[in-house]
């Protein structure tokens, strides 16, 4: 046998207790202020927002980031609206709840969206009924 247990033993706990504190701060979240440092807030753009219907449907909102951005209880076949929205370089994604009638066939809706820079963006929802549905625009 070569060495003594004690100094192994305390080698040992010499090495683990140097890993402790990287290990410590890769497992622990950062406080607040330093998460407010490491992700800006992104800034409010107007953004176009244009909704074509297939059938009229009863009611819809959009929503982003679990607010409402618009409601409307008695829609029309056509709509357009300009919303201030936080607009981060890495796009957005808008829930659209879309309420048809019961009786309604198989209905759509058309999303067009403009973003800052001007480029359009098209996406569809398809749906009977009540839908839900997530579109996420670059």
């Amino acid at each position: 046998m070569r060495g003594s247990p004690l100094i192994r033993a305390f080698f040992a706990f010499c090495l683990i207790a140097a890993l402790g504190w990287p290990l410590w701060r890769l497992t622990h979240p950062m406080d607040a202020a330093a998460a407010a440092v490491v992700r800006p807030q992104a800034a409010f753009k107007d953004i176009d927002l244009q909704l074509d219907f297939t059938n009229l449907p009863k009611a819809f909102e959009v929503r982003q980031l679990e607010k409402d951005v618009w409601q409307e209880s008695a829609p029309k076949l056509s709509m357009e609206r300009k919303l201030a929205l936080p607009f981060p370089p890495q796009g957005i994604d808008l829930v659209f709840h879309i309420e048809w009638a019961d009786d309604a066939p198989l209905s759509a809706v058309r999303v067009r969206l403009t973003d800052p820079a001007g480029d359009v963006h098209e996406k569809s929802v398809w749906g009977q009924g009540a839908v839900d549905e997530v579109l996420t625009f670059p």
